[in-house]
């Protein structure tokens, strides 16, 4: 009877821990960004936030994650990678075209999520938005150039010159910059480049376009993000406007940046991962993009540039009504005093 009882209890314990769900191994995902930044952080933690609220991921319970940056690297991309493979992770979520493009040449098995990537396709991450194959997907940060060069010529009509600063070691970069010459030759205007390698390189870049342009403009280029508040500290002494595409930047000095919201980006990375863990070939997810634009502006930096802030919020809310007729949905927000 004693052996019939302790059998029972034995039974009803590991059922207990089956329905509980404890013993089962947790969720490994590898997390790799190429620099720390507000941007790229954002990212990050909007993944891990929307894991856990929305799909119930629990950071120590159900899922762990290895976090790591390559501190501007792409050895060390390359390294982390290769180290998240070789751990067997389930899944790698790269953040940056370069800590994606080091992670899809790692590995050919595990899936691989990025986000914060403007051109997959030409960054060899992807062969094709719609059907992207293979162990990869993700959603890309194609930033709206087009728009931000008509920003530009709306809020400042005689501009001629925009500088533009970048790594040209960087696809997205590259890619970003091309589409800046285009949208500026029919606006009327002229690209003025300024490249870099490091972040070293970043502040004399910008000391060079002092005297030559109207206005000066930064991209998601992680290297000058990385290096921003140099960038702003020329444009503030020269009173030339900096306008960004990232708008958790526009703190550091800027005027404004018309962008997305890189926490959101996040969540909607997120989305993404939770449907692979669910079971779904990464391949067969088609590449996501951001929905909707932030213009996020600087009072500070409209007072130091001698503007009219009432004037010149008139002519942002003037600009939104211009995109909203467009069909472009865009919200519009001050930085705090």
């Amino acid at each position: 009877m004693k052996k019939i009882l302790l059998v029972s209890l034995v039974i009803l314990l590991v059922g207990m821990l089956s329905v509980c769900g404890w013993g089962e191994e947790k969720i490994k995902i590898g997390i790799v960004q190429i620099i720390d930044h507000p941007a790229l952080n954002n990212v990050r933690d909007g993944v891990i936030d929307a894991l856990l609220e929305v799909y119930g991921y629990i950071p120590g319970e159900n899922i762990e994650y290895d976090i790591q940056s390559a501190q501007g690297d792409m050895p060390t991309a390359n390294t982390i990678a290769q180290k998240f493979v070789s751990e067997k992770v389930d899944l790698i979520v790269s953040i940056a075209t370069p800590a994606s493009q080091a992670a899809v040449n790692a590995t050919r098995e595990i899936p691989v999520v990025f986000s914060a990537v403007t051109d997959p396709v030409s960054a060899g991450l992807v062969s094709s938005l719609e059907k992207p194959g293979g162990n990869v997907t993700g959603v890309s940060d194609m930033v709206p150039v087009d728009r931000q060069m008509y920003l530009i010529k709306f809020l400042f009509p005689d501009a001629k010159k925009v500088g533009n600063l970048y790594n040209a070691g960087e696809v997205n970069s590259v890619v970003t910059n091309d589409m800046a010459k285009e949208a500026c030759a029919e606006l009327g205007m002229e690209i003025l480049e300024a490249t870099v390698a490091t972040t070293a390189d970043v502040s004399m870049a910008a000391r060079s376009l002092v005297g030559k342009v109207d206005a000066i403009y930064v991209a998601t280029d992680n290297t000058v993000i990385s290096a921003l508040d140099t960038v702003a500290k020329v444009c503030e002494d020269n009173k030339i406007p900096l306008f960004l595409a990232d708008p958790t930047t526009v703190s550091q000095g800027a005027l404004l940046a018309l962008g997305f919201d890189y926490y959101l980006h996040g969540r909607q990375t997120a989305d993404l991962v939770a449907r692979i863990l669910q079971g779904e070939s990464p391949g067969e997810i088609p590449v996501e993009f951001a929905r909707k634009l932030k213009l996020l502006f600087n009072p500070r930096t409209v007072e130091v540039l001698g503007l009219d802030e009432e004037e010149f919020t008139s002519k942002l809310n003037a600009f939104i009504e211009d995109m909203k007729a467009q069909g472009v949905e865009v919200s519009l927000e001050a930085l705090p005093e």
